[in-house]
């Protein structure tokens, strides 16, 4: 019996288009959980946000985090959640939402809940 595949919501996958546009830094645990490893790197390194942290815990794991103006972040919540960081929103303007959301076609209760957060954090 072959397995069901999950299907992504068009709001994740408009999510992963906008982070697309972000710059991602990679790095090793070492001897500190992700988390830690992940706001050391950031404190030694001085960045700006918006900005993508892939921290591998070993060989097989790798854990994602987004740096925004609000602090970090798990990549997949600011996927889902891109209209909430005004940096993200700064970056579909400049690129246009018609080339970043271009095939998606969300539904309108996407785009009503977008617009009702849009705000929110500002």
């Amino acid at each position: 019996m072959s397995k069901k595949r999950k299907r992504i919501s068009r709001r994740r996958l408009a999510g992963q288009r906008v982070l697309a546009h972000v710059s991602t830094f990679h790095l090793e645990t070492g001897e500190h959980k992700p988390v830690t490893a992940a706001r050391r790197f950031i404190a030694e390194g001085c960045l700006v946000p918006p900005a993508l942290l892939n921290v591998r815990r070993n060989e097989h794991t790798t854990d994602r985090f987004f740096w925004g103006e609000k602090g970090l972040f798990s990549a997949q919540y600011a996927e889902e959640n891109h209209f909430l960081f005004p940096s993200l929103r700064t970056i579909v303007d400049s690129v246009g939402e018609e080339v970043i959301f271009e095939g998606l076609e969300l539904s309108s209760d996407d785009w009503e809940e977008m617009e009702e957060y849009e705000y929110a954090f500002v």
